[in-house]
Order: structure tokens, then sequence, then C-alpha cells
């Protein structure tokens, strides 16, 4: 649930907090006052594209953040938990800042976190449904789409779509082992040779044989080096080892007398049992060390034959052992496209695993088509569409495709005696934007988002239909949150909190945002309905809106 939201900067808010309360939350307010300022707000706090208008005239940035509170077991916490952002406080801490180059900076509780993994979450949080959803109605797909969302369907979908999927890979497969029978062989036969000639060279480690070989060839200047180290470290008449053991036994009777010295005299003794470790491995190391010319020429043979190699397939010759495993993987791949039948019977398995899912999806959205398209008559025919009828047709496709087995199309007639049409072809504007109402609504009962947000989707419509509307979002508020921007007073008088957005003539001018008391209620939804002039007859009519909220249905 969104609990608070905090706007700096932020267009036409200069410092502006807000506490938002559960429940149907409403924001009214005149035109051009902002009304659309904190679910602007909202969306960039939920990762949206954003621009420099966002930023305050005169300021260098914007500062957004948004609060919500969630429950243990919510699929936001499980998604905290998977990004290690949970903490024990039940609050989830969404914090967008634009700058006015254009650049903008997130973070989830506290955490810099990228615009994707804001998107992410945000899906889970917030479901947003605008003005413009009702566009959607008329692309072939929404149907469909709508159909599966409200009847849970979306994993036998997906199931059908990976089916899918799978089918057209191993048609694929089946094509790609027809064209290549012809230079099959001679490829296979060229990748064996070159396998054959590779299989014992690989077995050698390059970059050891190469290192062994460069200290072979710098045997002596080595031994003269390290012989040196030796003799000055630990041989000589007037060595380190000695004189550190001179240098500590002088300090160490006056470690007592000073922190500092006592910290110094520690040091060398560090250092002290460091060099006799490091000339202790130099002497086994001289020891151990001896020239093999046998071993030298044994090596250089290897060397040379690692660089014909790379030489004769144009690469390097730590770069072999790779080339080897990509021919080995090339001929296990040609290997298994050897028989063209094999494949074909595979095919023929995955396109019946496809029938199969594709029936069963096609066999169920048939079934829940018919008591779907009769609740959504029933929840439309309240918004002064009496003789409205839905109901779903399914075209067999001509050929199936990755969404199933049947063109799903939604058919609507708005009167009586006259047969349902494909909706984009006979419903109006007005028809339009009261049937996405509804079916939005009835989507908002499916999700799994805590709050919705309705963006002025009750346009084109009033009176008793409003009315009707604004119990609608009021019984979804009783299991969801809600924050509509509404022009309707009979919404508004539904809802159980009232946000009145007004723009104040400041320099530059601000807009604030600020929670009613019922008699502010009563005042804001009296000039929602009678403008500006504010009579008895409109307080009273605003009361009776008020009232109705209060009574039975």
């Amino acid at each position: 649930m969104l609990t608070h939201l905090t706007l700096i900067n932020f267009a036409l808010a200069d410092h502006l907090a807000i506490d938002i309360d559960q429940g149907f939350n409403v924001l009214t307010g005149e035109t051009g006052a902002g009304k659309s300022l904190l679910l602007d707000a909202l969306s960039a706090s939920l990762g949206d594209r954003t621009d420099t208008n966002y930023v305050r005239y005169g300021a260098d940035k914007a500062d957004i953040t948004a609060v919500f509170s969630y429950e243990q077991h919510s699929p936001e916490a499980s998604w905290l938990q998977q990004h290690e952002l949970d903490d024990d406080s039940g609050e989830i801490h969404l914090r967008r800042v634009i700058f006015a180059t254009g650049r903008s900076k997130a973070w989830i509780n506290g955490r810099p976190s990228s615009l994707s993994e804001l998107k992410e979450l945000g899906r889970l949080l917030v479901q947003l449904y605008s003005q413009h959803s009702q566009q959607q109605l008329l692309e072939p797909p929404y149907p469909k789409h709508w159909l599966d969302r409200y009847s849970n369907f979306a994993q036998p979908a997906q199931q059908v779509k990976e089916a899918y999927s799978n089918w057209q890979q191993t048609i694929r497969q089946h094509q790609a082992a027809l064209d290549a029978q012809a230079s099959r062989k001679q490829r296979i036969a060229t990748l064996e040779l070159q396998l054959e000639e590779l299989e014992e060279v690989i077995q050698l480690a390059y970059k050891e044989i190469e290192q062994e070989f460069d200290r072979l060839s710098h045997h002596e200047h080595i031994m003269q080096d390290c012989s040196y180290a030796l003799n000055t470290l630990d041989e000589a008449e007037q060595n380190i080892n000695q004189e550190l053991s001179v240098l500590i036994r002088r300090l160490e009777s006056h470690a007592g007398r000073s922190e500092q010295l006592a910290e110094i005299h520690n040091s060398i003794l560090n250092a002290q049992s460091e060099l006799e470790d490091a000339t202790a491995n130099l002497r086994q190391f001289i020891d151990r060390q001896s020239y093999d010319p046998e071993r030298m020429e044994e090596l250089n043979a290897q060397l040379e034959v690692f660089h014909r190699f790379a030489r004769k397939y144009r690469t390097q010759p730590e770069a072999l052992n790779q080339e080897y495993q990509g021919w080995q993987a090339e001929l296990a791949q040609l290997h298994a496209l050897e028989d063209p039948e094999t494949l074909a019977e595979q095919v023929e398995l995955a396109h019946q695993d496809f029938l199969a899912k594709a029936q069963h999806l096609d066999e169920i959205r048939r079934a829940a088509a018919t008591p779907l398209a009769k609740q959504l008559t029933e929840q439309v025919k309240q918004l002064a569409l009496p003789e409205a009828h839905f109901e779903f047709k399914f075209e067999p496709l001509e050929q199936a495709s990755a969404d199933g087995l049947s063109f799903i199309q939604l058919l609507f007639t708005a009167n009586k005696g006259i047969p349902a049409q494909p909706l984009a072809r006979v419903a109006s504007g007005g028809e339009l934007s009261r049937i996405a109402l509804v079916m939005q609504v009835m989507n908002a009962e499916k999700t799994e988002a805590e709050v919705l947000v309705f963006d002025e989707i009750d346009v084109g419509i009033s009176g008793g239909t409003a009315e009707i509307v604004g119990r609608l979002l009021a019984d979804l508020a009783q299991h969801v949150q809600i924050l509509c921007i509404t022009h309707q007073a009979q919404v508004a008088a539904q809802s159980d909190q009232h946000l009145l957005v007004k723009k104040q003539q400041t320099d530059p001018a601000s807009s604030t945002i600020i929670s009613l008391e019922e008699p502010q209620r009563i005042l804001e939804l009296a000039r929602m309905t009678g403008g500006v002039e504010i009579s008895e007859t409109t307080l009273q009519h605003a009361k009776q809106l008020r009232q109705l909220k209060f009574q039975p249905v």
C-alpha cells in the first residue's frame, strides 16, 4: 500500500509531502491546477521515463520519494529478499532524482538501483489505468489477453507459446539437416582429420611448456642472480640477516622507552622473519635446479609443434585447445543431424505436443468465455446501457500460432434485436469508455498489485452512471488501495480520502495537495457540480451525494 509521497522541486511542486490513506482516494481540482502531479511523481518513482520538464523552473534537480507498506509473504517481499533489499521495517522506500541535465538516479531502500529494477518492483506494487486505455479494446489481441488475464490462463498460455517455439525449432533443425546433406560428409571427414591431428598436442599444457622452456633457456643467469641474492642475504661476511640481528638487539633495549620505537622494533622483527623464510625458500630453489639439455630439446620440439599447428589453423598456440573443443562440438552436431528421418519424428512429436496444449487452452478459453461475457454484460448494463450484450467469437486460424488455435473477438451490441458485431465496428466513443472502465475494474479484481491508479477513466460519463462507477470503485477499494483522478462529483463522493489539488500564484507558480475534512469535501463537491458560484442548492446536492456513500445499495 502507498503510504506517503514527498515531492521536492517536481514540476509545480516546491516541497510537498502527503500521506495516502487505505481504501478509495480521489484527486480533484480545477483545470490546470496540476491534478496529474501526484500520479506523474508516482510513475517517476516506479521507473517510468522522465524528462527535464519535471524539474521545477530554476531548480537543478527534482527529488521524489514514495513509501509503500507490504506484507511479509507478498510478491514484493519475495522480490526484495531475492535482491537482498529487505529489512524489518515492513516498508519500501523508492527514491528518484531527476537532474536538469536530463540524467536521473534511483534508490530502493537506500541502495542505488537501476531503472529496470525499479520498473520490475513497480509492476508488483502499482497498476495504472489511463483514460486512453479504451484504445486497447480496439487492438485485435486485447480480447484474448483480457480473457486469459481474468481467467488466470497465463500458465497454460505460456505453455502453448513454449510448445510452439519448440515445434518451430525442430522444424528448423530438420530443414538444416536436409540442407546439410550434400556437404555434411565432407565436413565430417575434415573435422575428424583435424581432431586426430591435434589429439596428442592438446594433451599438453602450452603455457607450462613455454614457461619451463624459458626457465631452462635462462638457467645460467637465474643461478647467478639467485646465488648473489643468497650470498647477500645470509652467506657473506656482512650479510643482511646478520645486520638485522644486530639492529634488533640494539633497538630492543630501547623499545620499552617509546611506543613508536616499540612499533619500529616489531616491524623489523617481522621483516627479519619474512627474510629468513625467503632465504630458506631461495636455498631450496637453488638446490633443486639443474640444467637438462635433453629436456630442453624435448620442450623445444613440443613448442615447434604448437606453433606449426597454430600457423596451419591461423590461430594462437594457446588457443588450439579451444579450437579442438569447438570442432568436437561441431562434429557432434553434424552426427546428430545425420539422420533427417529421426529429426522428422521429433518434428511430429513436437507438433503433437503443441496441438495437445493448444487444444486444451482453446477448450478452457471457450468454457470461460460464455460466463465472462455474461458477467461483462451485467456490469455494463448498469452504466446506462440497458440493452448491452457481449459475446466472444472464436474463429479457427488457418495456421496455428504461438497464441493458440483460434482468433478471438469480442462482439457487442447496445440495441435489442441487433446482432452483436465486433466491438471496434459498432461501439461509439462514449460506449467504449464505459466498456473499458468496466473491463479495467474487472481486471483490477485479479491483479496482484495492491495499489490501482485510475487516471480520468470516467471521462464521458455523468449523472447516475458516474454514481455507479463510484460505487464500483468503492467496492473494489475494499480489497485494494485506489488512487483516482476524477472530474465527477458522483465518483469523488464515494471516496474514503479526498485530495484537493490547488495552484498557488507564487513566483514561480506552485501546486499543493490538501487532504480535505468533511466540511471542505462538501464545498469541493459543490464546486464540481455547480461551478464557481456555490449556492445552497449545490451544497445540499453535495451533502446528498456524500450520504449516498453510507447508504446500502
